[in-house]
C-alpha cells in the first residue's frame, strides 16, 4: 500500500499497489475495486479501524425482496384435529409440513392452534392437505405453542354465520413443498419472521390475498392479480368465490 496525497493526521488514507502477481488472478473476489480506497481511521484512544468506501457514483443496493416472497407458503397435511383444551372458539391440529432435519430425516409434526372451532367438521380436516405459512413467529396461544399457520378464506359474515373454508393443495402436492405466485420469480423467505418490522411483511402480504371469481387463491398487487401456485396448478377452495384470506 502507499500513502494517498490526500491523508491527513488524523484519517490515513492508503492506496492499493498492484504487483506483478496481482495480475495472474485479476478476477480474485478479494482484491479491492478500481474505485475503492482504504481508510485508517484512528479514535480517542489510539485505535484503527478499517473500512472501504466505495466511489459515490456506485449503487451499492441490493434489489429489495417482494413481501409476499418473503413469506414461506407451503403444502402441509393436517394429520389430527381436535379441541383446544382450554378454549371453545379454538382448535388444535398436528400438521405434517415436509419439516426435515439436518441429515435428511423427517422431524414431529407441527402444532397449530386454529380458530376454527365450529366453523369445519374435524372429520373434514384430517387428512387434508392444504396450505400453510411456516415461517411466522411461534405463538402460545392460552398455554399451547402454535408453530404454524392454516390459511382459510371467509364469506365475511359475522358469528355462527360466517363460512370459514382451508385453502386446497392438490393431493399430487409433497408436503413441504414451497409454493410461489404466478408470473413471479421464486420465493425467498426469510427463515424465520419474528420482528415487529418483518411481521408487518406478512400483515401487508395477507391484506391482499383474495379468492377470485373462479375460487382460486390470488394475491393482488399494484394491480396485478397473481394465482397462488402448485406444482400441479393453483391453490383453490371448496365453493367460495370473490372473498378475503386470511
Amino acid at each position: 500500500f502507499a500513502l494517498d496525497s490526500s491523508s491527513k493526521v488524523d484519517d490515513l488514507v492508503f492506496n492499493l499497489v498492484v504487483t506483478l502477481r496481482d495480475t495472474w488472478d485479476a478476477g480474485s473476489a478479494t482484491q479491492p475495486k478500481k474505485d475503492e480506497n482504504i481508510h485508517i481511521n484512528h479514535d480517542k484512544e489510539g485505535k484503527q479501524t478499517q473500512q472501504k468506501q466505495k466511489n459515490k457514483n456506485t449503487g451499492g443496493n441490493a434489489a429489495v425482496l417482494d413481501d409476499a416472497r418473503r413469506v414461506a407458503l407451503r403444502a402441509g397435511t393436517i394429520l389430527e384435529a381436535g379441541p383446544h383444551p382450554e378454549a371453545n372458539s379454538l382448535i388444535l391440529c398436528k400438521l405434517d409440513c415436509g419439516d426435515v432435519n439436518e441429515a435428511g430425516e423427517p422431524e414431529e409434526p407441527r402444532t397449530v392452534v386454529a380458530g376454527l372451532a365450529g366453523k369445519i367438521p374435524f372429520d373434514e380436516l384430517v387428512n387434508r392437505k392444504v396450505v400453510c405459512i411456516t415461517n411466522l413467529k411461534p405463538a402460545r396461544m392460552r398455554g399451547i405453542e402454535s408453530t404454524a399457520m392454516l390459511l382459510a378464506a371467509s364469506d365475511g359474515q359475522e358469528g355462527d354465520d360466517e363460512v370459514v373454508q382451508l385453502l386446497d393443495v392438490p393431493d399430487s402436492v409433497p408436503n413441504g413443498e414451497l409454493l410461489s405466485f404466478e408470473n413471479m420469480k421464486p420465493c425467498e423467505p426469510d427463515a424465520i419472521l419474528k420482528s415487529k418490522g418483518a411481521l408487518k411483511v406478512w400483515d401487508r402480504v395477507k391484506a391482499q390475498l383474495r379468492v377470485n371469481d373462479e375460487g382460486e387463491a390470488t394475491y393482488q398487487n399494484d394491480g396485478t392479480v397473481r394465482k397462488i401456485m402448485t406444482s400441479a396448478g393453483p391453490v383453490r377452495v371448496t365453493s367460495l368465490k370473490n372473498c378475503t384470506i386470511g
